[in-house]
């Protein structure tokens, strides 16, 4: 692929990404000394990252993301001082960083892993590039505490460590690493979901930038109660906290995000009645509650959640009837209400609701005849009235 460009001495930036290149990349990629970009991601490269790479001292963006590579990081890599980005995702890559993996990446500003089979520990020394902007190391296999020195990164505007095996590094049941990136003033994207952080979310987190917009910790092995801090995070976007162990009920400081999005607190063994402050998330476009014990009427205000798109509170003990206001969110694409205890009548309204897809309302106590202007949600693939108390005929059309 690059053997007739090898001979260009003075070629400073080669970008071939989003092709259909195959093979391996050629050793003589190291002769185009004076490079200081070098892109060949989205392509169908294979084989390892050529060590004469690291012969690249100019370099200064490295993507090399979207192929199938295979092998470790070169170290020579870790030594050019010029580099700013260093982009190695969705590929095969594995070993493990360097414990000094910073001492000659003093420029870098972003770095991205993410997507491969990288294993060990995340260096405590990745606090020396300081200049980091953007830290991507989600799905792979690294283990051991997530450092709290990353606190020390003052630039740090995301930090990706998602599904992984990390710990806590601090000996106390509260995570120190929320209360170290307080210090963090530019944060503003947070996932650390699915590691088995096993501790309790400390108050500090309220004292998160308040430039933070995701903040998702699901699946973290997470105890206690959901600190009302949060609701100091003014500029919330997405909120997700599901399958943890939870105590309490939802904190009524979340419904003053008035700028969330998403919020996902799926499977958190939730109690207690939906609060009406729900209805004054009017940005919210995705409310996931299900599989918690969430109990009494879904609130009349509903019809306040004007962007609401996707909506599922199953497997609770929600009680009453469904409120009316429910089929004014003409917006709806996804209902799921099944295995509560809702009962009454189906209204002949829920047929306004044109662009549904999805309507689970299966396993309550639904009583009466199916609506004929069921026939009217032509966008529905799924539908499941199953086990309730509906009588009278299926609509002829159905």
């Amino acid at each position: 692929m690059l053997s007739g460009l090898s001979n260009c001495s003075g070629l400073k930036s080669l970008d071939l990404s989003l092709n259909q290149f195959n093979g391996y990349i050629p050793k003589a990629v190291g002769n185009l000394k004076m490079l200081e970009e070098l892109h060949l991601g989205d392509n169908n490269l294979e084989g390892s990252i050529p060590n004469e790479i690291g012969n690249l001292l100019k370099l200064e963006s490295l993507g090399l993301g979207e192929n199938s590579l295979s092998g470790s990081i070169p170290v020579g890599i870790f030594n050019i001082s010029t580099l700013r980005e260093l982009y190695l995702a969705d590929n095969h890559l594995s070993g493990v960083l360097p414990s000094n993996m910073c001492h000659g990446l003093h420029n870098l500003e972003y770095i991205d892993l993410s997507l491969n089979n990288f294993s060990g520990a995340i260096p405590a020394s990745i606090s020396n590039c300081s200049k980091l902007t953007g830290i991507y190391l989600g799905d792979n296999k690294f283990n051991g505490p997530i450092p709290n020195s990353l606190g020390n990164l003052r630039r740090l505007e995301v930090l990706y460590l998602s599904a992984n095996n990390l710990t806590s590094e601090c000996s106390s049941p509260e995570l120190g690493l929320f209360t170290s990136l307080t210090d963090c003033i530019s944060l503003r994207d947070i996932r650390v979901e699915d590691n088995p952080l096993n501790g309790v979310l400390p108050r500090s987190i309220g004292n998160l930038s308040i430039s933070v917009k995701w903040l998702i910790v699901g699946n973290c092995g997470l105890r206690g109660n959901i600190p009302d801090s949060i609701g100091n995070l003014s500029n919330l976007v997405f909120l997700g906290l599901r399958d943890n162990s939870w105590t309490g009920s939802i904190p009524t400081s979340i419904w003053g995000l008035q700028k969330l999005r998403y919020l996902n607190l799926i499977n958190i063994s939730l109690t207690g009645p939906l609060a009406h402050g729900l209805c004054g998330l009017q940005s919210l476009e995705y409310l996931y509650l299900s599989q918690n014990q969430i109990s009494g009427s879904i609130p009349g205000c509903f019809n306040n959640l004007t962007s609401l798109k996707y909506l599922n509170i199953a497997f609770n003990r929600l009680t009453f009837t469904l409120p009316m206001s429910l089929w004014d969110l003409k917006g709806l694409k996804w209902v799921n209400l099944s295995s509560n205890l809702l009962r009454g009548p189906l209204a002949p309204e829920m047929g306004e609701l044109k662009n549904l897809t999805r309507l689970d309302l299966s396993n309550n106590q639904f009583s009466g005849k199916i609506p004929g202007t069921i026939w009217s949600l032509e966008n529905l693939d799924h539908l499941s009235l199953a086990n309730n108390s509906l009588q009278g005929s299926i609509p002829d059309n159905f």
